[in-house]
């Protein structure tokens, strides 16, 4: 039954997602004066349906009124946003109508393209920022430092409190001890709290026989949120989160998996060691994660399940904002490097010539997607003969 749940609740999440992702477009449309035929939540056959009463004006006689048609649809797995003439062989449009996407500026098309990341960038930030405040968050304290390691010579103190490694907020990268590993010696940046004032360090780790070290036992801790009754103290809990604090949190939470996949890229590139963790996943493998959180955290009670899944909630938006802005043939990253392209040599590609790079793009997602779903399969049944296995011996 716990499965059926989690599976329902990822359902649920996904299709908040999408339809997030598709108000965003909506929302841009209308304050560009782009008649949105249809929008609907859900996929598949309608359920319900009605049009709005917001006229925009003509659309080829005076007993056609231009009016969009909102809809309820029978699978809530996400939404979508029909506009005039986003694409001219499938629009009956003509070529002069005024409330026709491609009949627009430019700067006000791109605002179309960019309006579902924003609105997930947007819905991320609000749910991490309230992720902060209600929790608050990890930081690492200085338990001790050893004399003549790097962290003595640099100035690290006991009683400091790590908020960053190598920029990262501490909770969002690997851990300390992991990125000294991966370094391979190489420095790394602390940021410390000091009684309230920020120090920044850059500490030369040392190898001591089995692994880098830079001499400082650790004592991993969080921040205060207002979900927590206890009083801030040296036992754990350092200092209670503050609003200005949660919007930089935030901030970052929404910047560092911006960056994620270009780090990952780079770091492939440049033959890194990669995270031991899966990097690329689908919905078969993104589900079964939120499955598991749903299990455990469910077993601590409706509250902890509850952050947990706002969290997934955030996760995503977060990446499905930053995925589609990726100059990828379908996606609305590549529209938007059409746009500049059309900035560029002040007149438009021909839409036939667009629309065989993005059906080209279609098809190689549409690959790559049965590819993902292979490997999320495999890593799940993976998982679940091991788990007999180690149960067996």
């Amino acid at each position: 039954m716990d499965i059926i749940i989690g599976i329902l609740i990822f359902i649920l999440i996904l299709g908040v997602v999408i339809s997030v992702h598709e108000l965003g477009h909506f929302l841009a449309a209308r304050h560009a004066g782009i008649f949105v035929e249809e929008f609907a939540l859900g996929m598949g056959p309608k359920i319900f349906s009605f049009k709005g009463k917001k006229e925009y004006g003509f659309l080829y006689s005076p007993d056609e009124q231009a009016r969009t048609l909102y809809s309820l649809r029978a699978f809530p797995i996400g939404g979508f946003c029909r506009l005039r003439g986003m694409d001219d062989e499938l629009s009956d449009a003509g070529v002069d109508d005024p409330l026709a996407l491609n009949n627009k500026s430019i700067p006000a098309r791109a605002l179309v393209m960019a309006g579902g990341s924003l609105m997930n960038f947007a819905l991320a930030f609000l749910l991490f920022f309230a992720l902060m405040m209600l929790q608050g968050y990890p930081v690492i304290g200085v338990y001790n430092v050893e004399p003549g390691m790097p962290a003595y010579e640099a100035g690290l103190l006991p009683g400091d409190v790590i908020t960053h490694i190598n920029g990262d907020r501490v909770g969002f990268s690997e851990g300390l001890v992991a990125i000294l590993e991966r370094t391979g010696g190489r420095d790394i940046n602390l940021r410390v709290n000091r009684d309230g004032t920020r120090y920044d360090f850059a500490l030369s780790p040392v190898h001591d026989g089995e692994r880098y070290r830079v001499g400082v036992s650790m004592l991993q801790a969080r921040t205060a949120g207002l979900l927590d009754s206890r009083p801030a103290d040296p036992d754990g809990y350092f200092e209670r989160i503050g609003i200005i604090d949660g919007f930089l949190g935030a901030g970052e939470m929404i910047v560092f998996h911006i960056r994620a996949p270009f780090r990952l890229i780079a770091q492939f590139v440049t033959r890194e060691p990669m995270p031991e963790e899966p990097g690329l996943m689908g919905p078969i493998g993104i589900g079964s994660v939120v499955v598991d959180a749903y299990q455990v955290t469910s077993e601590f009670g409706i509250i902890p399940m509850v952050l947990t899944m706002v969290f997934f909630t955030a996760l995503l938006n977060a990446a499905l904002g930053i995925m589609n802005l990726l100059p990828i043939p379908a996606l609305d990253g590549a529209r938007l490097v059409f746009l500049a392209i059309e900035a560029i040599r002040r007149k438009p590609i021909a839409p036939e010539k667009e629309a065989y790079v993005h059906i080209a793009g279609m098809v190689l997602m549409i690959v790559l997607a049965i590819f993902i779903a292979y490997q999320d399969i495999v890593r799940l049944t993976g998982r679940g003969n091991d788990t007999e296995q180690t149960t067996s011996d």
